[in-house]
């Protein structure tokens, strides 16, 4: 029987256009803001806080226009906002029979994980598995329990038939062989903080189909990936996408962008993943089959 073994990186980077700010500058110095100011400390910090405070010398204000924003006061011009965006991949060799799971803690072995560490625990792995990933807030003798568990839309029922923890901490993922009997699983999970008042959309593209030499994996058309059939495609955890199928249906990649999660508001922690999903024909050709997929976190403006 003829090997075909699926494994491809996966990028995650994030685009931020900040406000346009003004700023004095030559060759060895920049002043941010032009300003001048009686009293206050510049800054004030703890181990978990940092405080920029001063005395206002006169009343504050602001002037704005359809691309500027002007406002008065020392320190008035500083605006931290943030997006971070951290993209992790199943570590499907790692996986451990999951037997029980209540709330937040599932039961399987604690081998290889540390605090922080997302893990996901899948429910009957496969074509139809149910999904949710969390952050390692403890380990315990046997059991795991995470900060909270982000589905998509299921809640997993663990009953230890076919049911697994997996780690999400790799940046490649590797599906392994496949059988014309089964659909072959894995997922690719992301957490963004927003400071930014209309939020963020995770975008993702390929930079060509699942391929090896002259021979590709069919994008999958029909909106599920059936075993027997020649098929590669994805879904996502957010259900309320509205400018694309990938909450809805098993949906192929493509070299255009297209929406995987969004948030419209400022939030932190937000966490969503997509589960990558690929099956092939009995005369499907055999051999390593790779491929690039770029995940991109921007804010709404």
């Amino acid at each position: 029987m003829c090997s075909r073994n699926f494994t491809f990186a996966v990028v995650g980077f994030f685009v931020w256009a900040p406000f346009l700010q003004a700023a004095m500058s030559s060759t060895n110095f920049e002043i941010r803001w032009d300003t001048v100011n009686t009293g206050g400390s510049d800054t004030g910090s703890s181990t978990s806080y940092q405080l920029r405070d001063s005395t206002e010398a006169v009343v504050g204000g602001s002037a704005s226009s359809t691309t500027y924003q002007l406002l008065q006061g020392y320190r008035s011009g500083i605006d931290d906002q943030i997006l971070t965006f951290e993209v992790r991949a199943q570590n499907t060799s790692s996986g451990r029979a999951a037997t029980a799971l209540s709330g937040l803690t599932v039961t399987a072995s604690t081998s290889g994980l540390s605090v922080n560490d997302l893990i996901a625990v899948v429910q009957d792995v496969g074509a139809s598995q149910v999904a949710a990933v969390g952050r390692v807030a403890s380990l315990g003798s046997g059991t795991i329990t995470v900060d909270v568990w982000k589905n998509g839309g299921t809640v997993p029922t663990v009953d230890g038939t076919n049911d697994y923890v997996y780690p999400i901490t790799s940046t490649s993922v590797a599906i392994g062989d496949l059988s014309a009997s089964s659909v072959a699983t894995t997922l690719v999970a992301f957490e963004v903080n927003a400071a930014n008042d209309n939020g963020y959309v995770i975008q993702i593209f390929e930079d060509g189909n699942l391929r090896s030499g002259s021979s590709d994996i069919n994008d999958v058309s029909d909106g599920t990936v059936t075993a027997g059939a020649e098929e590669y495609g994805a879904r996502s955890s957010d259900t309320s996408l509205s400018s694309s199928t990938f909450d809805t249906a098993d949906t192929a990649l493509t070299t255009t962008a297209s929406d995987v999660a969004t948030e419209s508001g400022v939030i932190f922690e937000s966490r969503n993943f997509i589960t990558l999903k690929a099956s092939m024909a009995a005369a499907s050709a055999g051999g390593d089959y790779s491929h690039l997929v770029s995940l991109i976190a921007s804010g709404n403006y």
